[in-house]
């Protein structure tokens, strides 16, 4: 029971501080998009390869990669995993963190709709549902607004890909965020050197907080690693809802994004369809479990 509660603390504190990624990233908003993306590559690498030299120690980290023989599933993993990111900046900087909460709520319908058309998976009549309930509403939206919601479908989208590659895989979490990052660490490197402004040009007291982005990205997943361990998947699943719900409370409550008929649709029936998905899930039902995934 005392592992199980600090499974649970730890989960709950890791999806919090998801939850609070749109305040953190609001304090680049000096910095473009695909600048804030190479640092954190950079700096996320550099942080996982200290703290798992440690944890590991290299005898064992590096057992863990010579076992690593899925070379083209970790580069795809690398590049969904970059965009995602770029994305998700890009939603934030540009007031659009409504959208970007309807993508993160979206990720297990689209993961249940991978499932069925990749996997073969059949999942129960509630997961069916609410993959249908989704797609309506986005097609719905799409109909009144005359504009596909691309970030929330971007950000679903790529990010249940993501996990289906990681489903796939057979490296943890860790271990595979530090090997998608090396694999995009060069062009990373290269954009900072050629393209990227100094560091000592930026705002005072944004250096502070861009290279706080090593930190920040990690600190996340070990915890949830932490709680992954001590609970059941089950339940670490609908902790996930933690971080959309906030984002969707930033958005409305504290940046004053406006809700206007198409985007209160595509919230209401972006909802409805997590409503079924929730209760295809409880009690285990869904015959696809899908594993959450913990590396945002």
């Amino acid at each position: 029971m005392k592992s199980s509660m600090h499974g649970a603390v730890a989960a709950i504190f890791a999806y919090v501080l998801w939850g609070f990624f749109p305040v953190y990233f609001r304090q680049l908003a000096s910095i473009a998009p695909i600048d804030i993306i190479a640092w954190r590559i950079v700096l996320s690498f550099v942080f996982l390869i200290f703290i798992l030299l440690v944890w590991l120690r290299p005898a064992k980290l590096m057992r863990q990669l010579r076992a690593v023989n899925q070379w083209w599933l970790v580069l795809v993993s690398a590049l969904l995993l970059s965009s995602n990111w770029l994305v998700f900046v890009y939603a934030v900087l540009s007031n659009q963190v409504l959208q970007s909460s309807l993508g993160y709520f979206l990720v297990p319908i689209v993961s249940v709709a991978l499932g069925m058309l990749v996997l073969g998976e059949r999942p129960n009549g509630y997961k069916r549902i609410a993959v249908g309930v989704a797609v309506v509403g986005m097609l719905i939206t799409f109909i009144v607004a005359g504009q596909v919601p691309w970030i929330a479908l971007f950000l679903g989208c790529s990010f249940g890909l993501y996990g289906l590659c990681r489903k796939q895989a057979s490296y943890d979490s860790a271990v595979g965020l530090m090997i998608e990052t090396a694999l995009m660490l060069p062009i990373a490197v290269l954009y900072i050197v050629l393209f990227s402004a100094p560091i000592d040009s930026l705002e005072a007291g944004t250096e502070y907080w861009l290279l706080m982005l090593g930190l920040v990205t990690c600190a996340p997943l070990l915890t949830m690693i932490f709680a992954a361990r001590r609970i059941e998947l089950s339940s670490l699943g609908f902790y996930q809802y933690i971080a959309p719900v906030m984002h969707l409370l930033l958005a409305v409550l504290v940046y004053q994004e406006s809700l206007d008929l198409e985007r209160i649709m595509a919230l209401v029936t972006t909802l409805i369809a997590v409503f079924f998905w929730v209760l295809g899930s409880i009690g285990g039902a869904g015959k696809w479990k899908r594993k959450p995934v913990i590396a945002v």
